[in-house]
């Protein structure tokens, strides 16, 4: 066990308080062993093989979270140009719920996860007991379930268009280097659909590690477009998973930009259990200096004729490493399933690195699939044209750069939106 996971372990063993439910405490108890035993991922985790805990270890951030106050934390926002002119926005301040504003949309619930416990504890039981927590791959997992006590659950009724959420994630510096562990629901009805930015707002001042764990849920019919946006600064480390239950005729569109951080890692899940269902994971990461970016995707096709797609495309320069390992399985009897993945990567520096392996397996009949991953350097014919035209090499390299990432943000149905993006991903290019 790693002196970090020792010191978690010690901190839930003097703050945990039995409260709630039962089968939610010995859930925690078990997460809390889990991680006391196994402790962090190691090179011999398949999973985790690129990406390694030095950054995290070397922090080594106490907990946060436990007994924070979110009351009056409104006032302590900090006023930042939003990406999206939200019909809702949800706050979470210092890995605290802090609120949503307007507090009421119809058709439209937010709870804490206190709340949200009580009013539905069925259903997010059923979710929480679904999260492996074991071994040395799943510690923060099991250390996001072990300080399972801040969150938000985001419900959407039956035939409701929700229209626009923001969910907005600021950090005071006001502590010490913390790990805020968060827990999401977004539970959408049959019918409905829902626009969901999420947006990490830039703190400097302090280290920072955030461990969020998203369930959501899809019914019949139901549409979720999810878009994540982070820029940190080089003192912070994201951990993010998210899993996704998609029904009949449900459609999951994720598109994610990395264009900081000092240590990322996303996992995104899916599983195909409706007929007709379609899952979309998109993503674009720009690294410099010693930034790590590493993506994890898995979509698992169970039902038939269902539709998903892996499009993700990453800039490297300075001592940057990123990872992509996309996975999809087509389970016997998803018969008529299609599967496209596509990972492509700029080199910019001789010291970047890229690790990428996209997986296909297949165990179904009238299946279409392809993949691909390529780690380059910039065309230098195409350089060489736009430098005919009057460009400069600076100017050539940094249009075909960009061009490159803008590949994901063009994608966005929400055009003023991709065009704020594309102005990030262009401030984010490393220089050449």
């Amino acid at each position: 066990m790693s002196a970090l996971t020792q010191q978690w372990a010690e901190t839930f063993r003097a703050d945990f308080h039995p409260a709630g439910p039962d089968w939610l405490n010995e859930t925690r108890e078990k997460a809390a062993q889990s991680m006391e035993a196994n402790g962090l991922p190691v090179r011999r985790d398949e999973a985790w093989k690129y990406t390694p805990m030095r950054v995290l270890e070397s922090m080594s951030p106490s907990i946060r979270g436990l007994k924070d106050d979110p009351t009056g934390v409104e006032l302590a926002l900090p006023d930042e140009d939003l990406l999206v002119s939200p019909d809702q926005v949800i706050d979470i301040f210092d890995g605290v719920f802090a609120g949503c504003r307007p507090l009421q949309r119809e058709g439209v619930t937010v709870l804490s996860l206190q709340q949200g416990l009580v009013a539905h504890e069925a259903r997010l039981r059923d979710l929480i007991e679904k999260v492996d927590v074991s071994g040395s791959a799943g510690a923060f997992a099991a250390l996001n379930t072990a300080f399972l006590e801040q969150g938000v659950v985001i419900l959407v009724d039956e035939h409701i268009d929700a229209g626009d959420l923001l969910l907005r994630w600021t950090f005071s510096g006001r502590h010490e280097a913390g790990m805020h562990n968060v827990r999401v629901f977004l539970l959408l009805e049959p019918g409905s659909s829902l626009r969901l930015t999420e947006q990490f707002i830039e703190n400097a001042e302090q280290g920072k590690a955030v461990n969020v764990i998203s369930h959501i849920e899809l019914g019949d019919d139901a549409k979720l477009n999810h878009v994540r946006v982070q820029d940190e600064p080089d003192n912070t480390i994201l951990i993010s998973s998210t899993r996704v239950d998609l029904n009949a005729r449900s459609e999951y569109r994720y598109a994610g930009f990395d264009l900081g951080g000092g240590l990322v890692r996303h996992e995104l899940a899916a599983e195909l259990a409706g007929t007709g269902a379609h899952a979309a994971f998109t993503g674009a990461f720009v690294l410099n200096d010693e930034r790590h970016v590493d993506n994890h995707v898995s979509v698992s096709h169970t039902a038939k004729n269902c539709t998903s797609e892996q499009f993700f495309r990453g800039v490297l320069g300075g001592r940057s490493r990123g990872v992509f390992n996309g996975r999809a399985l087509i389970r016997p009897g998803a018969d008529g399933s299609s599967v496209r993945q596509s990972n492509a990567n700029l080199l910019l520096s001789d010291l970047a690195e890229m690790d990428t392996k996209p997986e296909l397996e297949i165990y179904a009949d009238e299946v279409e699939a392809s993949h691909g991953a390529t780690v380059g350097q910039l065309d230098e014919i195409a350089v060489f044209y736009l430098r005919s035209r009057g460009l400069s090499e600076a100017a050539a390299r940094g249009i075909l750069t960009g061009a490159f990432c803008r590949a994901v943000s063009d994608r966005l149905e929400d055009r003023p939106l991709a065009a704020k993006i594309a102005e990030l991903i262009d401030k984010a290019m490393p220089s050449q």
